[in-house]
């Protein structure tokens, strides 16, 4: 009976302290809103570098080279982000790899698209990301800008 009790007991000290550890990874409410360079905080002063400027209201703006590729809404529970935007699919061109070349045959032409990013590594000046847009899987640091 006592073993039953202690493996009982066990088994709910084990599972607060795993709501505790997935707790203290959330994000704080205020964590986001500003502007991040994508690829690290070397990426906020480059003149052909990609920033993401999260605003408070729960919308974003993502600009490259000084011109913006996508707009929409962001949703943050936890440590996982959602986000609701309208782009073109040829910003989604990358330019190092030939195998999405016909995305840019795309340019002009405006959609929805939806991505959701798991938040990780979090720091005061940058944080790591893992996102998933219908079947890309795509990494990146991000570095908060002054």
């Amino acid at each position: 009976m006592l073993e039953r009790t202690i493996a009982f007991w066990s088994v709910q000290v084990c599972a607060v302290a795993m709501t505790c550890a997935v707790w203290s990874d959330e994000v704080p409410d205020d964590y986001l809103p500003g502007t991040w360079g994508i690829g690290g905080t070397e990426a906020c002063g480059g003149a052909g570098t990609e920033h993401i400027t999260f605003d408070p209201e729960g919308t974003f703006e993502v600009v490259q080279a000084g011109k913006a590729t996508a707009v929409g809404f962001w949703h943050l529970v936890e440590d996982v982000l959602d986000l609701h935007m309208v782009s073109s699919p040829a910003f989604f061109d990358d330019p190092v790899t030939d195998f999405d070349d016909p995305l840019s045959n795309f340019a002009g032409q405006y959609q929805y698209f939806y991505a959701k990013a798991l938040l990780f590594d979090l720091e005061p000046d940058g944080f790591r990301a893992v996102a998933t847009m219908g079947d890309m899987l795509r990494g990146a640091n991000y570095g908060r800008c002054p």
